[in-house]
């Protein structure tokens, strides 16, 4: 008689992290993901009983019966049941706080939960501000009255004057 496989997924689990994730765990996916659970390197307690769990590259937010921390250790299978996945824009602000300062999160650099701050991210493509240092002018030929006309002279000078210190030339 086959030993029947055990995995620490309750149905309602498997449904809903193909509904929120489109993954589909076979037994044994779930035994991976079982083991990946034990490790924590991949697991990340948060509050209450929520895990952020790293597995095939990819962060899943799930809720077990216990916290994991209170569960007793095992090096096979958890001894927690998972209830159900989470989509990951669920996790609480204590959740992110957490993820925030986890350096398991931060080592991973995948910042799935959005939960990094804004400062952290540097804006790409923008130019470096360039101070103004002195006032350039620009000199125009001299012409006579017939070539051009004075005040014509004059209003052209003043535009490249603008100009050039609106663009710093």
């Amino acid at each position: 008689m086959p030993k029947k496989t055990v995995t620490p997924f309750a149905r309602h689990a498997l449904e809903r992290v193909f509904e929120r994730y489109g993954v589909r765990l076979t037994k044994k996916r779930q035994q991976a993901f079982g083991r990946t659970l034990v490790n924590p390197k991949h697991t990340i307690p948060l509050t209450r009983n929520r895990l952020a769990c790293h597995f095939q590259g990819r962060w899943y937010l799930l809720a077990c019966t216990e916290p994991l921390s209170a569960a007793p250790p095992s090096h096979t299978m958890p001894s927690c049941t998972v209830q159900t996945f989470l989509r990951l824009e669920d996790a609480s602000e204590d959740d992110k706080r957490i993820l925030r300062h986890d350096n398991r999160y931060l080592k991973i650099n995948n910042d799935a939960f959005q939960v990094l701050s804004a400062f952290h991210v540097q804006p790409a493509g923008l130019p470096p501000l360039v101070k103004k240092t002195m006032k350039r002018t620009v000199e125009l030929p001299d012409l006579t009255e017939n070539e051009l006309p004075h005040d014509e002279i004059l209003s052209a000078e003043n535009m490249l004057n603008t100009f050039c210190d609106e663009k710093s030339c």
